[in-house]
């Protein structure tokens, strides 16, 4: 029993927790959160700032890929299928006026190219006149029982004369005659009495090279030859491409050559998409002349102005305010710049711009980096 007793008292049995914590233990106070709070907040308001500009130019950056991209497509597929395979650009709104909505291209769309037109008569032809010596350009006369497509355009009471947009056959379109010789057509009209569509060649055409015809395929002055005519593609509706929230291609500032803005929106008549055809070897045919629909062998590198939906500003082009300068006034824009003799496209930057006394001034400033500098594609 003593040895027992004895046991005990030589254990250390463990003692309790205190009931209160040690005056060193305690937590933070109100003002220590409220000043760290406060600190986090004043670094968040300087940082965000640069983290949403940023990611904003990713997302021009990005964008301005896809859009590359999908014109590449249009090409390849142009030069496999050997058609006319085009892109159109889809403008917010169509209404005759100078705003957002018209200045604005939201929406990609592929045009496929359709068969060519020989007539609706298994014998349709088209008598060549020759021209005197010396001159340029030669006349075509059609049948109008044979060709009712170009009846259409050509007739001053049908509903789609001279409807360059809704018409299936227009002025621009591409006639092919014997020996493989291109020619852009334009239509001078229909005669009723005799029944007689009338267009014009020019025989200087650039489309095909020599101005004469091989010997062997060369046509007799009313001669009556076979003939092809490549319409205009057809919009796609399985084919299209929708831009991000917030981005766009801004027409204010896209156009033909290194200080053209052909596509910008006008006030007259309802503002028409922006088409570039691709022919079957690869290089633009035929791209937009203007916002009404006009179109026309690019005689120049074709700019397109991809940037913030918030800089599309066709009333103050040159708003170079901090907050939501116009999409010419500030690096995070880019231009996608189309080759008309390749078809190829790149993505190039934007130039800061300092002269603003006109349009053509300021647009060969912002382009000169789009021209002498490098691409932002690793590979062209």
């Amino acid at each position: 029993m003593n040895m027992l007793m004895l046991t005990m008292r030589r254990v250390n049995l463990p003692k309790r927790f205190p009931a209160t914590l040690s005056k060193t233990s305690r937590g933070f106070t109100l003002v220590e959160l409220l000043v760290v709070l406060t600190i986090f907040l004043l670094v968040s308001a300087i940082a965000l700032p640069t983290f949403r500009t940023l990611i904003s130019d990713q997302k021009v950056s990005q964008s301005s890929r896809t859009i590359v991209a999908y014109l590449d497509e249009a090409r390849s597929r142009a030069i496999s299928e050997g058609r006319f395979v085009g892109v159109r650009i889809e403008r917010f709104d169509t209404i005759a006026a100078v705003n957002f909505q018209t200045a604005a291209g939201v929406r990609l769309r592929q045009l496929m190219g359709v068969p060519p037109y020989t007539g609706e008569a298994a014998d349709a032809k088209v008598k060549f006149i020759y021209p005197t010596p010396g001159a340029t350009t030669a006349t075509l006369e059609f049948t109008g029982v044979h060709n009712q497509m170009l009846v259409l355009y050509t007739d001053s009471n049908s509903a789609l004369y001279n409807n360059d947009y809704s018409a299936p056959i227009k002025n621009g379109d591409l006639i092919e005659l014997p020996g493989g010789r291109y020619f852009r057509l334009t239509f001078t009209g229909y005669n009723s009495t005799t029944d007689t569509v009338s267009a014009t060649i020019d025989l200087n055409s650039p489309l095909s090279g020599s101005n004469t015809f091989p010997v062997i395929h060369q046509p007799v002055d009313n001669a009556s030859v076979s003939y092809r005519i490549h319409r205009s593609p057809a919009v796609s509706t399985s084919k299209s491409l929708t831009f991000p929230r917030g981005i766009v291609i801004d027409t204010t500032y896209s156009g033909i050559g290194i200080d053209g803005n052909h596509f910008a929106p006008q006030g007259s008549a309802p503002n028409q998409p922006i088409d570039i055809v691709f022919g079957p070897d690869g290089r633009v045919e035929t791209a937009s002349l203007d916002a009404l629909g006009n179109r026309t062998i690019p005689s120049g590198l074709i700019f397109l102005c991809v940037g913030d939906s918030d800089g599309v500003q066709p009333a103050t082009p040159f708003n170079a305010a901090n907050r939501d300068p116009a999409n010419l006034m500030t690096s995070d824009s880019t231009w996608i710049v189309i080759n008309p003799t390749t078809g190829r496209s790149v993505v190039a930057p934007n130039a800061s711009v300092s002269t603003t006394s006109s349009m053509s001034a300021a647009l060969r400033q912002a382009r000169s980096l789009a021209i002498l500098s490098d691409t932002l594609d690793a590979t062209p």
